[in-house]
């Protein structure tokens, strides 16, 4: 009973910090500003965590930790969404959906969570 007196509040507040969050990326793209939505990326058979910045020309993905910063391919084509399999589910959010491009430099496959997912497919298609 103890660990429920803790545990919840702090779920509670991880949760509003989350939804904070997600409200302060939307009212700044609704404004037609620049945010970073989180997002990861694919290179090779790896997902990388990053943050995608929408609103900014060119499109940049630019990773959580060490790395440098990837510029997306000019004029990406969506050509689909769909759930992770089960092996990317494991490495990946279960809820994410992948969003898949076509590019004259190759695929390019971003995972992105569904209340973002909006943000980013319109990014991808005006980019």
């Amino acid at each position: 009973m103890t660990e429920l007196l803790f545990f919840l509040p702090l779920a509670l507040f991880l949760g509003w910090l989350v939804r904070a969050g997600q409200r302060r990326r939307a009212a700044a793209l609704a404004d037609g500003g620049v945010a970073a939505v989180p997002v990861m990326l694919r290179q090779g058979a790896r997902w990388r965590p990053g943050r995608l910045v929408v609103g900014a020309e060119p499109l940049v993905w630019r990773p959580f930790g060490r790395g440098a910063e990837v510029v997306l391919p000019a004029g990406p084509r969506v050509t689909g969404t769909r759930r992770p399999t089960l092996r990317e589910a494991v490495r990946l959010n279960p809820r994410a959906r992948i969003v898949t491009c076509g590019s004259d430099a190759g695929p390019l496959h971003l995972a992105v969570l569904p209340e973002e997912l909006e943000a980013v497919l319109g990014a991808l298609e005006s980019g």
